[in-house]
């Protein structure tokens, strides 16, 4: 029986989850490293201040949104090999802060580490969960388990680490991402790519994708605006709500903690269900309906009087945004021609970085100004306009009109 099942999985769909172990191995340890290891190790072990590590996270994503587009574009040439270089890069970045911690190295390495990243996600969506195939938002919910399971992981599991000193859990870091090295290396040493013809210089593919995005008006018109209204509203919301669990609803550090844990395992159980979902009906009635429920949570959030109504609440965010993921992913991978998916992925993913990076230094003014409540408040009514619009708007018809 066992080798009846081994006989229906293609190498290629192993190479699918080679290139899932890789994602998880390195979410897993950036987010223990950049979201829960570095602060207290700047702070607690070198007497830094909180400074220099949020110079160096900034520093990290900032070089990984940028490269992207470049690395997808590196991506669609060379295929897997560029994964086991990116790996190394990664590696040696950590082991540079390793050995000589001081606040230009911490920086500049974490800056190196992102560039070292930049091909995976992009080479990840685009190899797992390829455009033109059926049943792509089950895949894309699958894709978005695995790295929200290896943030998550990274970020609550180092907090038990930590206790066997600050140089083990480094040393711990440092080999999981040995591991992804050495499974890039091992299973990604060969290029798979021999139909794409050489680029006349260094930046065609990414010039010709975005020539391709600029004459689509479903991009235009509708992608862009969508994907830099959703990272904004949610970027709105980075500096204010562990402010807003401390002072509205009581919780401490431990209780906040354990609330986003629970949204998160609520978002990571229903990733997969919710793309089949997605899979079946139209996509602008699930995008409609999940942010409506995101603005409806979110709306009752800022009244929740207790603790258990947030818990709820928290987890209702979970379910939501489970169901706006697949849905809008599939969504952009209509408009990415599928020679160059690695290169579209890198350019949307750049765009929707650009929203996270503006949000939190709105965000952050709008809760001194006008209040955490008032701040919520534009959240959720951005939310709800983006349902409204996808309810009224033919998205789907404006797709057809672009493909005819």
């Amino acid at each position: 029986m066992e080798s009846k099942v081994r006989k229906n999985i293609s190498p290629q769909e192993d190479k699918k989850y080679i290139l899932l172990l890789i994602l998880f191995f390195t979410e897993f340890a950036r987010g223990a490293f950049f979201f829960t290891f570095l602060p207290l190790f700047s702070v607690e072990n070198l007497g830094l201040g909180v400074t220099a590590a949020g110079f160096a996270v900034s520093a990290h994503y900032l070089c990984e949104t940028l490269c992207k587009p470049f690395a997808g574009s590196q991506y669609d040439r060379r295929g897997r090999t560029v994964l086991p270089v990116g790996m190394l890069i990664s590696v040696l970045s950590l082991l540079a802060i390793r050995i000589h911690p001081s606040p230009f190295v911490m920086v500049a390495a974490a800056g190196m580490f992102g560039l070292g990243v930049s091909p995976l996600w992009p080479g990840v969506i685009s190899e797992v969960a390829p455009v033109n195939i059926p049943g792509r938002s089950s895949k894309i919910g699958l894709v978005f388990s695995i790295w929200l399971a290896g943030t998550g992981g990274g970020l609550v599991g180092i907090n038990f680490l930590i206790n066997l000193g600050y140089g083990v859990s480094f040393n711990i870091i440092i080999s999981i991402l040995i591991m992804a090295l050495l499974v890039s290396a091992i299973f990604c040493y060969k290029s798979d790519r021999s139909t794409l013809p050489q680029e006349t210089h260094f930046f065609a593919g990414i010039t010709e994708t975005l020539r391709h995005f600029s004459q689509n008006p479903a991009v235009t018109n509708l992608l862009l605006p969508g994907m830099f209204l959703q990272t904004l509203a949610a970027g709105l919301l980075l500096p204010i709500l562990p402010i807003f669990a401390r002072t509205k609803l009581g919780l401490n550090h431990d209780q906040y903690g354990l609330l986003l844990l629970a949204g998160g395992a609520a978002t990571i159980i229903f990733l997969i269900p919710m793309g089949k979902i997605a899979d079946r009906i139209k996509l602008k009635l699930v995008l409609s309906a999940g942010f409506l429920l995101t603005a409806t949570a979110m709306g009752l959030l800022s009244l929740a009087g207790n603790r258990s109504n947030a818990l709820y609440l928290v987890i209702l965010l979970g379910i939501s945004y489970a169901a706006v993921l697949p849905a809008w992913n599939s969504l952009l991978a209509r408009a990415i021609p599928p020679e160059r998916q690695a290169t579209g992925w890198g350019v949307f993913a750049t765009i929707e970085g650009m929203g996270v990076a503006i949000g939190p230094a709105i965000g952050g003014l709008a809760g001194r100004w006008l209040g955490i409540e008032s701040t919520i408040l534009i959240t959720t009514t951005l939310l709800l306009c983006m349902s409204l619009f996808y309810i009224i708007y033919p998205v789907e018809k404006l797709f057809f009109k672009n493909s005819c």
